[in-house]
């Protein structure tokens, strides 16, 4: 049985922190397998992941994410949280758990959480000599690589990466750019990468789709 195309849908959202407007009323519709989100720095790229991740609450608009199950974090907050994963830019949240804990405390949170993938994908990123360290004891490049292993396996529809090149060596690009354009083919997840760059991968780049971000 072949899984239903997911579709994201965003409708007139509009938001503002209280010293700094971001949208008025912007829509977009992103498809199934992997988009690009492109904007100069101020533009809201990390605004908008955190909308779509639900962490923050939009002043007007709606988003909808299709698939097996239409959902919308208005009406479906938990439903929508459990379909769409975020890896941010910053220090993962819960640095005092070690990354097989951290990895075990997902699976608990998202119902198609692939633990052995996660364990592949660790592999990929040369996690091993660091799956018995606290995370709070990791570089910020390690802690990155932990997240993105995460990401990779949370079998969420919608996985929101923000800025996932940054701090990661020669070998982990590789492995990481190697895995986007994977799931560039994929009809069933939608993978929404913000970056202030295009991406460099020929692969990656050929495969995937563009949104830019207008200044606000």
């Amino acid at each position: 049985m072949t899984a239903t195309a997911a579709r994201l849908v965003v409708r007139d959202l509009s938001f503002s922190w209280p010293r700094r407007h971001v949208f008025t009323a912007w829509s977009a519709e992103v498809v199934a397998g992997l988009t690009w989100l492109r904007g100069a720095n101020g533009s809201g790229k990390s605004t908008l992941l955190k909308l779509l991740a639900g962490a923050l609450p939009p002043l007007a608009g709606e988003m909808q994410l299709s698939g097996e199950l239409a959902l919308n974090p208005a009406t479906d907050a938990l439903a929508w949280k459990r379909e769409v994963f975020w890896c941010g830019p910053g220090p993962i949240a819960f640095d005092h758990l070690r990354p097989q804990e951290y990895f075990g405390f997902l699976k608990g949170l998202y119902p198609r959480f692939d633990a052995p993938a996660v364990m592949a994908h660790a592999a990929g990123f040369g996690l091993g000599p660091h799956l018995a360290t606290p995370l709070a004891a990791l570089s910020t490049g390690t802690q990155r690589k932990v997240w993105l292993a995460a990401a990779l396996a949370a079998g969420t529809r919608l996985r929101l990466l923000d800025e996932p090149l940054n701090a990661l060596d020669a070998a982990s690009l590789a492995y990481l750019h190697a895995e986007l354009a994977r799931a560039a083919r994929q009809s069933h997840t939608l993978w929404l990468v913000a970056s202030h760059d295009a991406p460099v991968d020929a692969v990656t780049r050929e495969t995937c789709h563009l949104l830019d971000l207008p200044l606000p």
